[in-house]
């Protein structure tokens, strides 16, 4: 009997260890999304645990009270899975900053962040938290009108400068920040770009701008997330070649070229897309037929160069604004 045993697991080891490395669990892959499916006029956000294969789970949620008329959007996680930073909206007010921690399961305090009397959203952290950038509108004593870019020390608690970032003329929006926090991209309409709204990089480093020649396109090119070094973009765009609507598209800053995205998009609309830290996840908002709903989320892995099962993580209402991280093997 003993020897029977030892032959079998000798064999479930020999096995394991010849299964090619795309077959092999990339340790937990944690989700942040926002979803009406509690309740159908007010969002909320939800954390969706993965194996990196083919199984999950809703393993949690933001707190915040459910009886209020409140939506919550755009969340973003900190490398470790602890902070979850998000767009908080009560009815008839604007949008405000805020941010969970997961661990403690309370919000976090975040002195100043929110003395604006209008709306600020889409927010972005860094890998450690240390960093958070959002975009607001008309915040008093910004440089410009119209949405801009701010930039906050979480761990001083204090707002710091971007220098020449922002356009006094033009709206810039939906910033993504790289895990250590060198690299903004971000959305802007300002004048002397290419499209309706490009694409640009800001480093923090020098407080340099750069366009990102060969990234954008005549059209619409937005909504850009970043690696965790910044050298891969990922964008969503309506420029025509791609298979349908509004596409993703990889950019890599380093080659200098756009990277296949086989199987991942669709005749319909693909949008939102965010890119795991290293850069072999990227998880996206598509309203292709054969969802769960009129929005689902979808998990692909760059390293199989396909769509994920994701068990559980849809629902029939709208699903939508995902992030994703991976996590340490424990």
């Amino acid at each position: 009997m003993i020897r029977t045993l030892l032959v079998a697991v000798c064999a479930l080891t020999a096995l394991t260890a010849i299964l090619p490395a795309q077959e092999k669990p990339a340790s937990k892959v944690l989700l942040a999304l926002a979803s009406y499916r509690e309740r159908p006029k007010h969002p909320n956000i939800f954390f969706y645990e993965h194996d990196g294969i083919a199984t999950g789970k809703i393993v949690g949620t933001v707190g915040t009270p459910r009886a209020a008329a409140t939506a919550e959007a755009h969340p973003v996680l900190t490398h470790d899975g602890r902070f979850c930073a998000f767009t908080y909206e009560l009815e008839n007010n604007t949008g405000r900053i805020y941010q969970w921690d997961l661990k403690e399961q309370k919000l976090t305090d975040l002195p100043g962040i929110n003395a604006s009397p209008n709306a600020q959203g889409w927010p972005s952290i860094t890998g450690d938290g240390k960093w958070l950038t959002f975009a607001a509108w008309n915040r008093p004593g910004s440089t410009g009108a119209g949405w801009q870019i701010c930039f906050y020390d979480v761990a001083g608690k204090k707002f710091a400068d971007l220098p020449n970032l922002s356009a006094t003329t033009a709206d810039e929006r939906m910033p993504a920040i790289s895990g250590a926090g060198r690299f903004i991209a971000f959305a802007t309409n300002r004048k002397g770009g290419i499209g309706l709204t490009d694409i640009c990089l800001y480093d923090r480093q020098g407080g340099k701008l750069d366009p990102l020649p060969g990234v954008n396109s005549k059209h619409m090119d937005a909504e850009p997330s970043l690696s965790g070094d910044g050298n891969l973009l990922a964008f969503a765009s309506d420029r025509p070649g791609g298979s349908g609507g509004r596409d993703i598209y990889l950019f890599d800053r380093t080659a200098g070229k756009f990277l296949t995205l086989p199987g991942l998009n669709s005749p319909a609309h693909e949008f939102s897309p965010a890119l795991s830290p290293d850069g072999r996840f990227l998880v996206f908002v598509s309203e292709r037929i054969g969802g769960q709903g009129e929005r689902d989320v979808y998990l692909y892995d760059r390293q199989t160069e396909k769509l994920l099962p994701t068990p559980g993580l849809n629902s029939r209402a709208d699903d939508f604004d995902p992030s994703v991280i991976v996590l340490k093997a424990e």
